[in-house]
């Protein structure tokens, strides 16, 4: 059977498609178009269909199912045969979608949560060898949202809401706890008790409090700002702590977690969660906000008709477009200005250890928000001075930590990665790094907690990328290199050769590695 998923909801649009059970391709519209995805609402994801339906030679008739993630969504299907389409709701997509993809077997619960979407805030399943039975819905208007809370606090910080959370995390790493803020916060959401938040009302608390404030000018103090995103953190993991604490005890016997929405996007509450001793292990979507929307609904149908029975583990999230050598010889010829050299795992060390940029540009874009590999800038971790350097040739604010990547024979000798390994492939929660490891890689290191966001690189995965890894580990004794994703601020991770050729004109990288060539300026 051939199904598609489509989300074309408010942010985030995109598509997925599975065949007999199997998942051919996600993609995401933002990153077909080059712009950021909230910016992209209530639109069909046309680039992203036009790749899959040429791509794979499929008209819209070839498929037996349409899967979307939210019933208002049919308005934009004006292209498809009204029965096959199929609808469920935002949270069923996101929940569904992440217990679908994590490989577990037996009992777990699956809980997603986001700002909102349709009418809800979450959901919470308990999960069982491919049965499912939902066991709390958080409606909206009248219910609270730790995601909504987090994009009011990055408003009022004066960053976007919905592309700036992140921003938010990290600031957070530069403050301290504020008794104040504390009880402000309090006064914004709680744990009702019962799996939920509340109260009702409390955007408009937010607002009366925070702006109240706001006339003293707090939010423009550094000092402030730092501790307002410090207690922010810690009150969610508190109040998150506490609806955990409540499931545990209610179902002891579920010792798996399965995390979606975009509030699990916040590494350091990841950290937090996978630390607790209520779940042996935890498993966050590769792609936890809006964009797994589309493979959620894909998936919700597979396992109706059968097509998936149980979890199914991911091999990699390497499902977008790649490019032909052809292709690339036609882009590198439209300006004389490019040299080349053959493809080179030993070049390529040199280059690494030599303390030179390098963008990876390899195989299939990856679905999501991380670059794994294949869409990745990356650079030699041993220096400190690196990361102020990049974040200058990326135009990146300072207080955003670079990432490793890790070869998996080394992960629990560089980070304390005992529990949840299979969801760090995807680069989802942060780890403390080893004592003796701390100095060795300043450049991905925290500082104030020496906690690291690893990606760990199997080579069953990623063969390419773990071969790099491992020839820089053979020259230079250290497994990691940095890893960020490929695109300057504000931009999506880049998906066309033409856009990580701009950025070496512009020098933000040295070099370009594909699965032919390494590419530098004459």
């Amino acid at each position: 059977m051939k199904i598609l998923g489509i989300n074309c909801s408010a942010h985030d649009t995109g598509v997925a498609y599975i065949k007999d059970g199997k998942i051919m391709c996600a993609l995401e519209e933002e990153k077909m178009v080059g712009i950021k995805s909230r910016y992209i609402q209530w639109k069909m994801p046309t680039e992203s269909m036009n790749y899959l339906l040429t791509e794979y030679n499929l008209t819209f008739d070839d498929f037996d199912y349409v899967a979307v993630s939210a019933p208002a969504q049919q308005f934009y299907l004006k292209n498809f045969n009204i029965e096959k389409i199929f609808t469920y709701s935002h949270h069923k997509s996101h929940a569904l979608g992440s217990y679908f993809t994590s490989g577990f077997q037996g009992k777990c619960i699956s809980l997603s949560h986001d700002g909102k979407g349709e009418t809800s805030r979450g959901k919470i399943y308990l999960c069982e060898d491919g049965f499912v039975e939902e066991i709390y819905n958080s409606p909206t208007p009248t219910t609270a949202s730790l995601a909504g809370i987090w994009g009011l606090a990055t408003i009022r910080l004066g960053w976007q809401m919905l592309k700036d959370e992140g921003k938010v995390v990290g600031l957070a790493a530069h403050g301290k706890f504020n008794n104040q803020i504390y009880d402000w916060l309090k006064d914004c959401v709680y744990y009702d008790g019962n799996l939920g938040f509340g109260p009702a009302g409390w955007e408009g608390r937010f607002w009366h409090i925070f702006n109240r404030d706001f006339q003293h000018k707090n939010f423009e103090n550094k000092e402030f700002r730092a501790d307002f995103a410090f207690t922010l953190e810690q009150y969610t993991e508190e109040l998150m702590f506490n609806l955990l604490k409540d499931l545990h005890e209610r179902y002891p016997d579920y010792r798996k977690l399965c995390l979606s929405g975009g509030l699990f996007a916040n590494v350091k509450l990841n950290q937090m969660i996978n630390d607790l001793d209520f779940f042996d292990e935890i498993f966050i979507h590769p792609a936890m906000s809006d964009s797994g929307l589309a493979l959620g609904a894909a998936l919700c149908k597979a396992h109706e008709i059968g097509d998936i029975k149980t979890p199914i583990k991911l091999q990699d999230v390497y499902l977008g477009q790649s490019f032909t050598k052809e292709y690339w010889d036609n882009e590198l010829t439209k300006e004389d200005i490019y040299q080349t050299i053959p493809f080179d795992y030993g070049t390529i060390a040199d280059l690494i250890n030599d303390g030179k940029v390098l963008g990876l540009f390899i195989g299939r874009t990856e679905y999501g928000p991380r670059a794994l590999g294949n869409r990745s800038i990356i650079v030699k971790p041993t220096e400190k001075e690196t990361h102020e350097n990049l974040n200058t040739k990326l135009k990146r604010t300072e207080i955003m930590p670079f990432a490793p990547s890790v070869l998996s024979d080394y992960s629990k000798v560089v980070f304390q990665t005992f529990k949840s390994e299979y969801t760090s492939e995807f680069m989802t929660l942060c780890y403390t790094t080893n004592p003796n490891w701390v100095n060795k890689l300043p450049a991905v290191i925290q500082e104030l907690d020496s906690s690291a966001r690893p990606q760990i690189v199997r080579k069953e995965s990623n063969s390419i990328y773990y071969n790099i890894i491992e020839n820089y580990r053979k020259i230079s004794g250290i497994p990691v290199v940095l890893n960020t994703s490929f695109n300057a601020h504000g931009e999506p991770i880049n998906n066309f050769p033409h856009q990580v050729l701009t950025h070496l004109k512009n020098n933000i990288v040295d070099y370009i590695v594909t699965e032919d060539y390494i590419i530098s300026l004459k």
